[in-house]
């Protein structure tokens, strides 16, 4: 990458917040299968 062309920063900005966006993504797919982990969980003592 030319870091002395004029929109260096924004190229920088934009992968910036594609990393942000990836981490909070990654973040939330986590929490999810957590969640669903716990409520299958409960489900299955309850079956018993």
């Amino acid at each position: 990458m030319d870091w002395n062309a004029d929109h260096a920063s924004f190229v920088a900005a934009a992968y910036a917040l594609s990393l942000a966006f990836i981490a909070g993504l990654i973040i939330y797919v986590f929490s999810r299968d957590a969640r669903a982990r716990k409520r299958l969980a409960q489900f299955q003592e309850t079956k018993k």
